[in-house]
């Protein structure tokens, strides 16, 4: 964890408790000082109003300590058995209703240990797939107002994204494409080239819109960035939804098998 940078987690907890959600359990780690010091601690939870963290030290004897940010590296914290079962079942398609309350409990209960991050990109997407692009974008933009780069970088940004689209705000969405592939980071570049295609299509579904979609979006990331293995199955299979309905087949055909053949345990290729 960069202990270097606080993210909107903490804001976002706040709110979800703010609005009924269950207290925090207690959740144990390892805490790596400045130093290289490991503390194992049986409990480790953020304090915000001392911008410190409370640990209770592992041991015969109970020792509880504040340890303020700047003497921590970074807290080892295992993962939850629950957001590896959540993470799994989204990929599949599975329940995304089912799925929101789970991580709204995981964001509280490892409110800046990690994994809340992890989890409230994976409550974006859960609100996403059951179609309430508002929450979707709030629970983003908790984020982003502390750290803005997020609105175009990183993993969460092609979900912000996402949700924007959904809730028709290409105006903003526009610029946050264009500020992605203007940041030099090929991977933030190659799905903003796929958002691009998805914006063309959702403006008319027309065959021009499916060849200048191909051509500006997702041909662009299998051809250009096929060393970004991670934008390349959403790429393939929207480049082959794009070629069926141009009446390619062998084009389409030949999209599939890659994207079969290559990437066969992504959620793209599940479809």
């Amino acid at each position: 964890m960069n202990m270097r940078k606080m993210t909107g987690i903490a804001v976002i907890t706040a709110m979800l408790l703010a609005t009924g959600a269950a207290m925090a359990a207690d959740i144990g780690g390892v805490v790596v000082t400045k130093d290289g010091k490991k503390i194992p601690c049986s409990v480790i939870k953020w304090k915000s109003r001392d911008n410190a963290y409370a640990v209770t030290k592992t041991g015969a004897v109970k020792i509880e300590l504040l340890m303020t940010l700047d003497t921590i590296d970074r807290l080892d914290i295992p993962k939850p058995k629950e957001l590896e079962t959540v993470q799994a079942g989204l990929k599949k398609g599975g329940n995304a209703a089912a799925a929101i309350p789970i991580l709204i409990k995981i964001i509280t209960d490892y409110n800046m240990l990690n994994w809340d991050k992890t989890a409230t990109r994976l409550l974006a997407d859960a609100y996403i797939k059951n179609n309430d692009a508002s929450k979707a974008i709030k629970v983003c933009e908790k984020i982003i107002s502390s750290n803005p780069e997020e609105a175009y970088k990183g993993d969460l940004a092609p979900v912000y994204w996402n949700a924007l689209l959904m809730g028709d705000r290409v105006s903003k969405l526009d610029d946050l494409i264009t500020q992605a592939i203007k940041s030099g980071k090929r991977s933030s570049s190659a799905f903003a080239l796929i958002m691009r295609g998805d914006m063309i299509n959702k403006a008319s579904d027309t065959n021009e819109n499916a060849k200048k979609a191909l051509r500006d979006g997702y041909l662009r990331v299998v051809t250009l960035y096929s060393g970004i293995k991670a934008a390349q199955p959403e790429a393939l299979y929207k480049a082959a939804k794009c070629f069926d309905k141009l009446g390619q087949t062998s084009r389409a055909d030949q999209m599939r098998t890659t994207l079969k053949g290559e990437f066969s345990s992504s959620e793209w290729a599940l479809k």
